[in-house]
């Protein structure tokens, strides 16, 4: 009757609790260990747990109080270390929350592990935990299982189950509390972060297409200029082979019209076919007659030879013109995806990897540049 006085009334029992040692964890401790297992992560969480040991008529009662996150704990055992470093932040939460109670044992919570023990995980224990009584509670959220173990008798032994208890326990709502404010600040500071690298990301693509941009004008302006002086001097040469043949009459005028049609496009031809319809019918009867002396044949040769690196020049001029708009034809707009990279598009649009440098080349991506959902691509629109 003396130990149920001594024991909480308000319980729920896990399992099925056994012998004369039994584990009492409250019910603030066990929400804050399981909600530990299920806060998006996937590895290895732990956490320290502090209380008290009582000695209840023939039983050992082990209560399990409170309990503080375990930084060193997460990822892998292996890189577990408690050293003194760890062990004095460990006490220094325990006095600022738990005061004078013990460090009673420590949490393995693991996704997918079970909860039986291996020798790592022994060896964690007799190393950081040494002592009849102290505890290590598992569990794997992936199984829903959970087991307590209580080192007694040089080992641990699993206990067939244990107690729930309810009742205030300010010293672990202060704890959570804290915590949750000191999370919020966390994620706040990493939504920042977040924020001003893609203001940085979107700022960097800006400034790249307006580079481009102020690159093709710059291109553009270079080429209609080049265009207008190639005309300009076509429509000189033009127009003094035309001036020339009217004052000379020795001229094969045939040949230089030929010359001059070739380079100057059907608008010239047409021009010229007028002008000769005005011209008198003696002047073709004139050349037709007309020895062609040797320094006729020079000047005639010398003509052709100016016509010919004109229409040579004009011809490179178009050829380039038609280059260009074949290459402004040679790309698509494609908007990234959640989840995309440059090798999933190119293995997708192309169905290998080789468009990879293309398309960092046709969209000033660097090497350690990374794409984002929303951003416009330029893709080359032919497969190779």
């Amino acid at each position: 009757m003396k130990t149920e006085q001594q024991l909480p009334k308000n319980i729920r029992q896990i399992g099925s609790p056994a012998g004369h040692t039994k584990v009492y964890v409250e019910d603030y401790v066990i929400t804050f260990l399981n909600a530990l297992t299920t806060d998006h992560n996937t590895f290895v969480r732990g956490a320290i747990l502090f209380g008290e040991k009582k000695k209840i008529g023939n039983d050992t009662i082990i209560f399990v109080r409170g309990a503080i996150e375990g930084q060193n704990l997460e990822l892998d055992l292996d890189e577990a270390v408690f050293d003194d470093r760890v062990w004095r932040e460990i006490y220094q939460q325990k006095d600022r929350f738990f005061g004078q109670m013990e460090v009673i044992g420590w949490a393995l919570l693991r996704m997918g592990f079970s909860v039986r023990l291996n020798d790592k995980i022994k060896k964690t224990h007799f190393e950081n935990f040494p002592g009849d009584g102290k505890v290590l509670y598992m569990i794997d959220q992936l199984e829903q299982e959970d087991a307590f173990y209580v080192y007694r008798g040089q080992d641990l032994v699993r206990q067939s189950g244990y107690y729930i208890y309810y009742e205030k326990n300010p010293m672990m709502q202060s704890y959570l509390i804290e915590r949750n404010e000191r999370i919020k600040e966390v994620r706040s500071y990493e939504n920042m972060m977040e924020a001003r690298r893609d203001e940085k990301v979107i700022r960097q693509f800006r400034e790249r297409v307006m580079e481009k941009t102020k690159s093709s004008h710059r291109k553009g302006m270079i080429r209609r200029v080049a265009s207008a002086a190639v005309m300009a001097i076509v429509i000189a040469a033009g127009g003094a082979m035309y001036y020339y043949s009217q004052n000379r009459t020795t001229i094969d005028f045939r040949s230089m019209v030929q010359g001059a049609v070739t380079t100057m496009g059907m608008g010239v031809h047409k021009q010229i076919a007028t002008e000769k319809e005005k011209m008198p019918s003696t002047l073709q009867t004139q050349e037709q007659k007309t020895e062609t002396t040797t320094t006729t044949e020079k000047k005639k040769e010398k003509t052709t030879q100016e016509t010919e690196k004109t229409t040579q020049t004009v011809k490179q001029s178009t050829t380039e013109q038609r280059k260009v708009r074949t290459i402004r034809r040679e790309w698509e707009t494609y908007r990234v995806r959640k989840g995309d990279t440059l090798v999933s598009i190119s293995k997708r649009r192309y169905g290998n990897q080789r468009a990879i440098q293309r398309i960092r080349d046709l969209n000033g991506i660097g090497p350690k540049e990374q794409i984002y959902p929303g951003q416009k691509l330029l893709l080359p629109s032919y497969r190779k």
